[in-house]
This record gives structure tokens, sequence and C-alpha cells, in this order.
């Protein structure tokens, strides 16, 4: 249960504002206030708070509605309207109540949209920030079998057992009753409740007065808390089952406080989201910086799958063919291949003829090319012998004289089986 500020809005430009607190039953904390300075914020704190609006200031109407919530209903009320109001619809400001079970109609709220910013203008330069708004005639209690009526502000709300709803002026009563009730009904089987504060009453006594030959009964009911008191009574029923139009709707509704903390933070999340932004980004950039090196890469691996497989397409399977033939080459630990044993016999050829030297070496399965350097042709011939120590047949098949220097080539066979 929740504890309202109730702040009734006067209906003059500038008129006193009167507010009072109540508790969840409905009862004045405390005498009613005009006070909008300290005491009213304080007593705002903590609380739920309600504007109570001149009633003769807002349209209670009936429109014919689909079926739907609030935010889908809302756009098309000022159009299903528009032919019951005198005023630009855009000028407007229509808020939705309950929806009739029986006729299916749904009531609703117009107030001239710039008269309910004026108020609420002048809430917020009090420090109140209201929860929900309410016209005041709609807060008068309603009594089975009975017509209520409110003086107040020499205007006169009356309400019928059936929730129907009028603001007139108090000048003449008699009119206001005969206007705002059926043409035939028979007004002395119909019983007043009377509600007035002292200062009312005392202007408008003798008229009502006067009713009491025509009517069953009028009960008076004097109270200093006047309209204020009688919505506190009736508030904590018309929140429980949606009695009363919030106008608060639409753009009008209070902001939550999650939004309010959302905008606190708006701009750590600004942050955060640009910071994943750039990190996005520049993980995109490594992406594409990575397949252009796999492009490359894949480049590298054609030209020398097609050095060592001229006229061969690399295909799929290049990797697994690549490493046969080099395993072939190399062979493995327990059986070497056959470069190893080219260079092994290479190696034992160059410690006997160290005068030799190796310029470059051509290797092919079961061949070996050999480009090599040395004093003489007779030096080259004893490194040819040398190499069919090894087991390797050598025949020279160039030789020239480059200088001081002779350059020659053997060819290598392997003769071990």
């Amino acid at each position: 249960m929740t504890e309202w500020l109730l702040l009734r809005v006067a209906r003059e430009s500038g008129g006193s504002w009167i507010w009072a607190v109540v508790d969840p039953a409905g009862q004045l904390l405390a005498a009613p206030s005009d006070d909008m300075g300290p005491p009213l914020q304080s007593a705002a704190a903590g609380r739920r708070v309600a504007l109570l609006l001149p009633g003769a200031d807002i349209a209670l109407l009936t429109a014919i509605l689909p079926a739907g919530n609030e935010a889908k209903l809302l756009p098309l009320v000022p159009y299903a309207l528009e032919d019951q109001v005198s005023q630009d619809i855009e000028l407007l400001h229509f808020a939705l109540g309950p929806r009739d079970p029986l006729t299916g109609s749904t009531s609703v709220a117009v107030i001239e949209r710039a008269l309910l910013e004026q108020w609420l203008a002048r809430a917020s330069d009090s420090g109140v920030k209201p929860n929900a708004a309410f016209a005041d005639s709609e807060l008068v209690p309603v009594f089975p079998g009975q017509v209520t009526v409110v003086l107040v502000d020499d205007q006169l709300v009356l309400r019928s057992d059936d929730a129907r709803t009028a603001v007139m002026p108090a000048d003449d009563p008699l009119l206001a009753l005969e206007m705002f009730l059926a043409p035939a009904t028979d007004f002395a089987s119909v019983p007043l409740a009377v509600y007035a504060g002292q200062s009312d009453w005392q202007r408008h006594s003798k008229k009502i007065e006067a009713l009491r030959d025509r009517f069953t009964s009028v009960k008076v009911q004097l109270s200093n808390g006047g309209l204020l008191a009688l919505a506190a009574r009736t508030l904590p029923n018309a929140m429980a089952h949606s009695t009363a139009i919030n106008l608060l709707q639409g753009s009008f509704r209070p902001k939550s406080a999650a939004t309010n903390q959302w905008r606190k933070w708006r701009l750590v999340a600004t942050l955060a989201g640009a910071l994943l932004l750039v990190h996005g980004l520049a993980q995109a950039w490594h992406l594409k910086q990575l397949k252009k090196s796999e492009a490359e890469l894949d480049q590298s691996i054609s030209q020398v799958y097609a050095t060592v497989f001229p006229g061969q397409p690399a295909g799929g399977d290049a990797r697994r063919r690549m490493e046969q033939r080099l395993a072939g080459m190399a062979g493995s630990a327990n059986q070497p291949g056959e470069l190893m044993h080219v260079l092994a016999a290479l190696a034992a050829a160059g410690q006997n003829v160290p005068v030799v030297k190796l310029e470059s070496l051509t290797f092919r399965t079961g061949a070996a090319q050999l480009k090599l350097g040395a004093p003489d042709a007779a030096t080259l011939a004893q490194f040819g012998q040398a190499l069919q120590a090894g087991g390797y047949s050598a025949q020279v098949t160039s030789g020239a004289t480059r200088g001081t220097a002779y350059e020659g080539q053997i060819e290598a066979r392997s003769v071990v089986k």
C-alpha cells in the first residue's frame, strides 16, 4: 500500500493550489495546505503524487475502438472523436479509460494540450513530479440510487450512480439537475447527497435548501477538506479498479526510474559500443591480412611445386605429394634416402681430395650433376676416383681451364643395390 500526495489544481491562472497527504485507506493525514514551498517538496518525497485537475476543463467522452492495448489505440482516438470535439484535434490531448464490458465502448478524457502542459510545468517548478493526473470530477463518490452534488468554486460537480459526471455553474442548482438527469426522471424519487466546504455552503445554501421540496431527500455534509477530502476517500478504489482516467498517457507518461538510470549510463554504453565497433573493425582488418598472407603462401607453394614437379598441377594434395618426395630424398633415421647417400659420398671424397671445391649440385633420382673447381684436370679425375670408392660411378663430362683454376663437371650415378 502507498501513501499519496494529492495536489488540487486551481482553475484560475495563478490561483492557489491545495495539497494534502493521504494514507492507503484514503484518509487525510493532515489538514490541506496551500504552501507550495519546502513543505510541499518534503511531503512529496517518497510518496506518489496525483494532480486533481478541474473537471470543467476536461471532457469525458466515449468512443468505439477496436481491441488492443493503450499504445496501439491512442493514435486512433483523435480520429474516432473528431466529430465530438469542436477544437482542432492537434491541440487536444486524449487519454483512454476503461472499456464498458456491456456496450464495448471506451471512456476517453479530452483536455487542451497547452493547458495540461502549463499545469505540469507549474508542478515541476514547485519541485513535484506527478505520477498521475485525474479530473477531480471523476473522484466524486458514487452511491447507489443517489445523485452526488459537490459545491466547489461556484460550480456543481454532479455524479449519478451510473457514474455519469458533469460540471455546471452553481447559480441555478435546479436547472443543472434538470439538464443532468433524464427528462422523464421523477425528481420526487431521487435522493441527493450534497457535499460542500464551509465557505461554498454559505454562498449557495439557500439554493440547495430550496431543492428539498422537489427531491425525495437532500442530505448535506460539510467538510473542511472539501473536494480534496472526497477525492482522497475515492482514490484507493479508483486506483484498484481503474475507474478514473489517468491523463498522463502517451507523450505525458512519466519517465520511469529505469529510463532515468539508462540516461545516466547512456554515455558509458555509447563508448562501450564504440569500443566494440573498433575492436570488430580491427579483427576484420587482421582477418583480411591473414587471408592475403594465405594467398601469397599458396602462390609460393605453387611455384615451388612447379619447380619440383614440372608440368604437373598442384591440386588439393600438393602438400602430401611434396612430403612424400622429400621423404624419399631424405630417407629416415633407419634408411637414408638417395640424397643423403650422395652427400655422404661427396663428404668422403672431399676429405680425400680437399683441394676440390663443390660449386653446385643438381640432384635427380639415381644421378647427380656436380660442378667442381680444381687446380687441374688430374686433380678432378682423382676426385672422381674418390667418389667411386663411395659407391658411385663418376664420369667427367666436361672441363676447361678458367684462369689459374680448372672447372669441370662430373656425373655421379649410384652403383649400390
